[in-house]
């Protein structure tokens, strides 16, 4: 299996591409024991088979990445904006996030952008925020 420090560097003067999730938590945390990376929806048939992808819904994703060991990750509004368009592992993993560090309004913007505002307005109420402040 393919890490993402391996991976990144391959692809990054091919498509965009960060770090994903499941890398940041590895890293920061510990708890997983395999790697991802984060490349636009329409970029994943370019991503080698060994190595978990997470989809990101808009482009410029890599502009707003956190730097963890060096390497770029996906930061958490576009992690969020784009939960819907992955695999429910992805939303089980938004608990060992500090969701309180997250910034509404761009998360709300990503995931119109990316057509799952819907879906992350229900996301963020099951997890206790209020997407639309009164």
């Amino acid at each position: 299996m393919s890490t993402c420090d391996e991976v990144y560097w391959d692809l990054r003067s091919i498509i965009e591409v960060v770090c994903g999730p499941l890398s940041m938590l590895r890293r920061v945390k510990g708890i997983t024991a395999i790697d991802d990376v984060a490349v636009h929806v329409d970029d994943v048939d370019k991503v080698p088979e060994d190595i978990g992808v997470f989809k990101v819904g808009v482009v410029g994703f890599s502009n707003r990445a956190i730097y963890v060991g060096g390497l770029p990750h996906i930061s958490l509004e576009d992690y969020v904006a784009s939960i819907p368009l992955n695999r429910e592992e992805y939303t089980r993993l938004l608990s060992n996030f500090n969701l309180g560090n997250l910034n509404i309004p761009l998360t709300l913007r990503l995931a119109e952008e990316a057509g799952t505002l819907k879906e992350v307005d229900r996301l963020l109420r099951a997890y206790g925020i209020n997407p639309q402040p009164e």
